[in-house]
């Protein structure tokens, strides 16, 4: 019995294989597909034949024969930024002419004030932790510094000095960070 190659109108590309009973299905070819694998690749019927054009949609079961199973390809486009999802192609063909396959970079600008904003954060947490370590809650935070201030204001200001100092160093890493790499292996930590 023949096989009959079923593909889309109009532009040509391979839907399945069926039997075709003496009858042809509209939109089918029983010449034969190129041998598989296809890889990154997907028939198109062109001119009374078969040829294989670039597809980097995802194809995965149980949509596609376990054989033509592929990741897609991420892309992104020249306007797009780091926090663009990437874009995934619906049909067979080339990515488009400007695509880019590697996400963009993030700019260091905003990297160094998410890491500044963590340094602030943990500063603020360590000092709470400090002085109220079995209630860091505002008000015990306050209460406990007043009563550690009164009750041992060098050791209040050393504290107060330390954390400081610790924050201090670790802005001036992240000042003088010159790759988004070198600030994310910035350890943001105090000793408390």
């Amino acid at each position: 019995m023949a096989i009959a190659h079923r593909y889309t109108r109009p532009d040509q590309f391979y839907i399945n294989s069926a039997d075709d009973y003496g009858y042809p299905p509209y939109n089918s070819t029983p010449d034969a597909l190129p041998p598989r694998p296809w890889g990154a690749k997907w028939p198109q019927y062109v001119n009374g034949g078969w040829v294989l054009v670039e597809d980097h949609r995802q194809r995965a079961e149980p949509h596609f024969a376990a054989e033509d199973v592929q990741p897609g390809t991420d892309y992104w486009l020249p306007d797009d930024t780091h926090d663009t999802p990437a874009r995934h192609m619906q049909h067979p063909g080339p990515l488009p002419a400007e695509a880019l396959t590697k996400r963009p970079e993030q700019p260091l600008a905003e990297i160094k004030a998410a890491k500044v904003a963590t340094i602030i954060a943990g500063h603020e947490s360590a000092l709470a932790g400090a002085v109220a370590l079995s209630d860091p809650t505002p008000s015990t935070v306050a209460v406990e510094a007043g009563l550690l201030a009164v009750s041992d204001p060098e050791g209040l200001e050393y504290v107060r000095n330390a954390l400081a100092s610790r924050r201090d160093a670790l802005l001036a890493q992240v000042d003088a960070a010159q790759t988004a790499q070198d600030v994310q292996a910035i350890a943001v930590s105090y000793a408390v």
